[in-house]
């Protein structure tokens, strides 16, 4: 069982999200289509991404908690979980950087207030060897601290090759 409890996915999330919004917010309007961020995907690619796992774990939460575990959609290996990246990407891509940063807020916001109806009981169910709360953890706060590293190091990155 997880140790994973709603208090504490809410504090990490509370804890870890000041940090990933103020790195996104850093990333000037013009280099938000610049490739580099995670292999070749920009800003708005990356954000995708981040927007869907969020979205993800905002669902999965809100389905065990009404006891609906068959709608927790779980990807079959790695293919499934590329195929799954490449779209959100995609649809991250498509929009202007302000939508995509809009939508990064707006996914944060929803999943956090999955867990004020969330149950401490839910969030242990486990679905193929992962609780409900260990997935809710990788698809938003763990999530937004590995892709902030990437931010920062691109960052660096960036500056170092402008100089």
């Amino acid at each position: 069982m997880s140790t994973e409890s709603v208090a504490h996915l809410k504090s990490r999330m509370d804890a870890v999200w000041p940090e990933f919004r103020s790195l996104v917010g850093s990333v000037p309007q013009d280099e938000m289509e610049t490739p580099g961020v995670l292999d070749d995907w920009c800003m708005k690619e990356l954000l995708g991404h981040v927007n869907f796992w969020a979205q993800k774990g905002a669902r999965d939460v809100r389905a065990a908690t009404a006891g609906k575990i068959e709608e927790i959609e779980v990807p079959q290996g790695g293919a499934m979980v590329d195929e799954w990246n490449a779209r959100a990407a995609d649809h991250g891509n498509a929009m202007n950087a302000e939508a995509v940063v809009r939508d990064l807020e707006v996914s944060h916001e929803d999943a956090r207030r999955a867990l004020e109806d969330a149950t401490d009981e839910a969030v242990s169910i486990e679905i193929e060897g992962w609780t409900v709360g260990m997935r809710f953890a990788e698809d938003t706060y763990r999530h937004y601290r590995e892709h902030g590293e990437q931010i920062l190091a691109w960052q660096k990155q960036m500056e170092t090759s402008e100089a």
